[in-house]
């Protein structure tokens, strides 16, 4: 077998959007063995999809659509579907019961045009969506398969583990590929390179993935057998030791906070460049009450004093941003909110506010304890404002790992 996926959406191929649910589906065929020969955008115009969808289905086994279900006169998914193939469409009124309850649910009125998402495949099989409005689908057609999806990315998702994943197991045998993907902080991806030197000496021929990002490095691997995985994860973890973090779907703020969980510790954070990134970061994690206690954005010198009780002396005579004022900022704050540990972070993210002793890109990361502290200067020159405020808040994060570790 092999599959193709189709992304609906005019708004795709603009600047604004870009298609991220093809990933998702692709994770779920790789697993089981099915290669995607051919991946494609296409507008919200009615032959432009019937044409695609047409093309996709003639080349390969299985056929997957996510987009244009929803209520307006642009969603054309359906209308595309039955052009194709020939299908007749009826109307499913415990769809429209269904999309009324949810209105109701939330104190308004389902608009008239929410109906047309009740229009179904006569004798095809049409997959309920407990997420949102919009049904997906399942058709059989001429012996190949077409399935059905809406954009909305949660929705897709819950739709292709309800649905899609345990009719892949079913049909091609169980799972194909195994993927171990180790998450690595503190090295810059030429970094990892040089570390891996060894074990790409060792496995010229073998596949491996690096992916870079503000959020991190990570290595991915991918082998039929889970004993092949075992063992070269092994041998990267002793090339990368502690600089790895984490695993699959870990995140760097996730695994902190699983450590201040199991051991019952908390942490505050008083943020000046990042203005409040690293707090949301932390906070993104369910759960995270249990170790995060609170926080400050002190971007001003007044808020710095007035919020992290830094010494107005020390402003004086270090700047703002400078490794004194830093650790003032990380054991104020902890002192302030009575927690485990405090992180304080200054720097100048840019564009302008940056000096020939302090350029642009200039960033010092604290993070205190009752009895002590870490410290760290970063420079990351010849980038963004928006990546400078992320790398600040990432490396916050790890240096706080390593100190509870």
């Amino acid at each position: 077998m092999n599959a193709a996926i189709i992304a609906v959406g005019t708004e795709m191929l603009g600047p604004t959007r870009v298609d991220t649910n093809s990933l998702k589906v692709t994770a779920v065929l790789e697993t089981y063995g099915v290669p995607l020969v051919r991946k494609s955008v296409v507008a919200d115009i009615l032959s432009e999809l019937a044409d695609e969808v047409e093309f996709a289905f003639g080349h390969s086994d299985i056929v997957i659509t996510s987009g244009g279900l929803g209520p307006t006169e642009d969603d054309l998914t359906r209308e595309a579907l039955a052009r194709a193939f020939g299908l007749e469409m009826q109307v499913d009124q415990s769809i429209i019961d269904k999309i009324e309850a949810r209105f109701r649910a939330r104190g308004t009125t389902m608009p008239e045009v929410n109906k047309r998402q009740a229009n179904v495949f006569i004798g095809q099989t049409t997959l309920n969506n407990e997420r949102g409005t919009a049904p997906g689908f399942h058709l059989e057609v001429r012996g190949k398969h077409v399935w059905v999806f809406p954009g909305v990315p949660h929705e897709l998702e819950w739709m292709l583990e309800r649905y899609f994943t345990p009719w892949l197991a079913e049909i091609s045998g169980g799972v194909a590929r195994h993927r171990r993907v180790l998450k690595v902080a503190g090295l810059t991806e030429s970094g990892v390179e040089e570390k891996l030197k060894p074990y790409y000496a060792a496995h010229r021929d073998e596949p491996l993935t690096i992916l870079a990002s503000p959020g991190g490095i990570e290595l991915h691997l991918v082998f039929d057998s889970l004993d092949t995985i075992a063992a070269r994860e092994q041998e990267m973890l002793a090339l990368l030791g502690h600089h790895v973090f984490g695993y699959d779907h870990d995140t760097l703020e996730s695994v902190v906070g699983r450590m201040l969980a199991e051991r019952g510790e908390t942490v505050a954070t008083a943020e000046s460049c990042t203005g409040g990134l690293l707090a949301q970061r932390i906070t993104d994690v369910a759960g995270s009450s249990a170790y995060y206690i609170g926080g400050a954005v002190c971007y001003d010198a007044r808020a710095k004093v007035d919020l992290a009780r830094v010494d107005p002396g020390l402003i004086k005579a270090h700047g703002e941003v400078s490794e004194e004022v830093a650790v003032a900022l990380a054991r104020g704050i902890r002192e302030r909110f009575a927690t485990t540990y405090g992180v304080g972070i200054t720097g100048i993210a840019g564009p302008g506010g940056g000096s020939e002793a302090k350029p642009v890109g200039t960033v010092h990361i604290a993070v205190a304890t009752a009895t002590d502290h870490a410290h760290r200067k970063t420079f990351w020159g010849g980038t963004t404002r928006q990546i400078v405020r992320a790398l600040s808040a990432q490396t916050a994060l790890d240096l706080l790992r390593k100190r509870i570790r």
